[in-house]
This record gives structure tokens, sequence and C-alpha cells, in this order.
């Protein structure tokens, strides 16, 4: 009786430890870094800028978003920003302040950046933030296919966690195809291990 007792409780245990491996890696993906790819070729033209913003308000759960790993920005070009931090390699957005990268480029090939969020907790689930990307020509019209509201190329929404132990989530809209978002391999490889070990200890009990 005592043997099948610790087998019954290890079992319990292996699983509750491969639920929150699985939590863990659920949880990532959905709120790791997110590598973001514009394919300018369809723009037809030769230069113009890209402008970036998080959504501010006051008394909002904090949210920060992070750009960095900017290929195709020359960082010699014309910038125009406010309400940003520098950090290596690219700039920090924050929603309790107004904000915005108004960065000059050359099109005709594909701009590049990585995106993470991160944010306070939000028991009420009441505010999400959005990050906008925007293209424009010399002439501030707007390129590619955007929203005809926020003239958005993309729109990355977050939506922060209800307790302090939870992870955001990220809800990408894009509206025009030649934007791309895609997870980072981190986040796929610890759900991956998840799934691999729940694999394993149903193999196990047969």
């Amino acid at each position: 009786m005592h043997t099948r007792f610790k087998n019954q409780l290890a079992a319990l245990c292996t699983r509750a430890a491969l639920a929150a491996l699985l939590a863990a890696g659920a949880g990532a993906a959905s709120a790791g870094t997110i590598h973001v790819a514009i394919d300018t070729s369809t723009f037809g033209v030769a230069d113009g800028y890209i402008d970036m913003n998080l959504s501010a308000g006051s008394g909002v759960p904090l949210a920060t978003a992070v750009v960095d790993h900017m290929v195709g920005f020359d960082g010699s070009a014309y910038i125009d920003s406010w309400g940003l931090t520098p950090v290596p390699g690219g700039y920090a957005f924050r929603n309790d302040t107004a904000n915005d990268l108004f960065h000059a480029v050359d099109f005709g090939g594909v701009l590049s950046f990585d995106l993470t969020f991160a944010g306070e907790p939000d028991p009420l689930a009441s505010y999400v933030s959005h990050f906008v990307v925007s293209a424009f020509d010399d002439a501030f019209a707007p390129l590619g296919h955007y929203d005809p509201v926020s003239g958005a190329l993309a729109d990355f929404a977050w939506t922060p966690a209800t307790g302090a132990q939870g992870q955001g989530s990220v809800a990408a809209t894009l509206n025009d195809p030649a934007v791309t978002a895609v997870p980072e391999p981190a986040a796929y490889l610890l759900a991956g291990i998840g799934l691999t070990a729940l694999a394993l200890a149903r193999r196990r009990r047969r």
C-alpha cells in the first residue's frame, strides 16, 4: 500500500511539473520576443520613413515595448523621436508617456527588428496597449496596405497578465502581407520541451 501511494504521488507530481512546464512554454510563446520583418519592395518608392509608437495614457498599467536588433535602419539617417529611452541596438517605449520614433530608411529591401513586451499586471484586464508600425514616403503619404484609421501596416496589441505570476499576451494585426511577425525560436523550444516531456510520460504509463 505504501509503495502504491508513493507511485501515485510521484505520478501526480510528474503531471503537475509537466503542466507547469507547458504553461511556461505557452506563456513565453505569447509574451516573448517577436521578430518583425517588412518587405518594402512593394512600396514603389526608393526611400521614406518608418514610424513606430506605443499607445499611451494616464493611470494605466505600465507596459513597455523594446525594439532592438534593427536591420536596415541606418543609425546615421534622420531620426525624430520623443518619449523613448535608448537601449543597446534600439529603443524602449512606455505607455505612460507620449512617444514616437520617426526613422528615415531606404526602401526596396527587407527591414526587420525584434519587439519585446513587458508590463505590470492588470487584474481587470481593462487596458490594452497598441504598438503601431507605419510607413510614409518623402511627402508623408502612407505606404503599403494600411488601416484607414490608424495608418498602421501592423498593430501589436499587448494585454497584460491579470496576476503577478501570469504572462501577458500579444495579438498581431498585420494589414499588409509584406509584414511578417514570428515568435523567437526560444518560445517554440520551451513549448516543444513541454510537449516532449508529456509524450514520454504517457508512453511510460502504457
